[in-house]
């Protein structure tokens, strides 16, 4: 039986992504920081843990030999302390190549992020561009995908907005939710569940190694209409007010010094001025029907997250 390993497995996509590998009828090894730490549905569902980190590549020859894929989905949005977006973004990245390699594994599915570029002004960008490339310079029969924001349950991006909407920023009145900008940056959210299937798709279709993927939800939507959105699922109404970014970027600064889990960092506040949409998403293509809207797939709001 073909083993795959799943680097991330345990993280928002990998948690759509492993049983529906299973499904597939394929052994799947899930790489871990610690066996013990890892929910008990994981140990009562027929996945193999191995211990590893990607940061430190003298602990993942273990997890790499006698696997015949491996999906490496490890990546981390926001820095905190040593956990950067050099460490993990791109050198966890190289580390995963390196150890694929050394252990005689061909396939090799890669998670990017859409908008890439090699520009020092955005460094999870940045490192997810270094990283993208060094895998596809390895020699592997690689896939890359590179989603717009993903949404599902657990993630970050919809929950912080969803956070926003319950509790509007602490130095404007209550009421008030602040818009950064005009709110018309663009996205295009894709299904978590919709990303796992592409990954499963390109697994077993030998025609997309060596292809780099879009991948987006059916829509292309503002930020602000992301925002009225989430306020409708939540039954939740708020006058909105635009704030000049500018003006938004002092008070940005001020939570991510005050606070430890704040609802903007610094980085992600710069990437509000991009364009995350995908024209070219491959999604229907490569699963075979129309992805999940956004409307429809963000229940698990309504819940919090405690």
């Amino acid at each position: 039986m073909a083993t795959t390993l799943v680097a991330g497995g345990t993280g928002d996509v990998g948690s759509f992504l492993a049983p529906r590998l299973k499904e597939r009828g394929r052994t799947v090894r899930l790489l871990v920081h610690d066996t013990r730490h890892v929910p008990p549905v994981l140990h009562a569902g027929g996945y193999e843990l191995v211990e590893g980190d990607v940061t430190r590549p003298e602990t993942l020859g273990p997890a790499f030999e006698g696997v015949d894929a491996v999906i490496h989905l490890v990546a981390i949005i926001k820095e905190r302390g040593g956990v950067t977006f050099e460490r993990v973004n791109y050198r966890g990245t190289v580390n995963a190549v390196d150890a694929a390699k050394a252990a005689g594994v061909r396939r090799f599915l890669h998670m990017s992020a859409n908008g890439v570029r090699d520009d020092p002004h955005y460094p999870y960008f940045q490192t997810k561009y270094r990283a993208q490339e060094y895998v596809a310079d390895s020699g592997l029969d690689y896939t890359i995908f590179q989603p717009s924001v993903i949404f599902g349950e657990g993630d970050e991006f919809v929950n912080k907005l969803a956070d926003l909407v319950r509790k509007p920023l602490i130095f404007l009145p209550a009421p008030i939710l602040p818009i950064a900008g005009d709110g018309r940056a663009p996205f295009q959210p894709v299904w978590g569940g919709d990303v796992a299937d592409a990954f499963v798709k390109a697994l077993d279709d030998r025609a997309t190694i060596g292809q780099v993927y879009q991948l987006g939800g059916p829509e292309r939507l503002t930020y602000e209409e992301l925002i009225d959105i989430v306020m409708g699922v939540l039954g939740v109404r708020r006058v909105k007010a635009h704030v000049p970014l500018p003006l938004m970027k002092p008070a940005v600064a001020a939570m991510n010094a005050a606070l430890p889990d704040p609802p903007v960092t610094d980085q992600q506040f710069k990437m509000l001025n991009l364009d995350n949409s995908t024209p070219q998403s491959a999604t229907e293509r490569l699963i075979g029907r129309p992805p999940r809207r956004f409307a429809d797939g963000i229940d698990y709001i309504r819940a919090g997250r405690g």
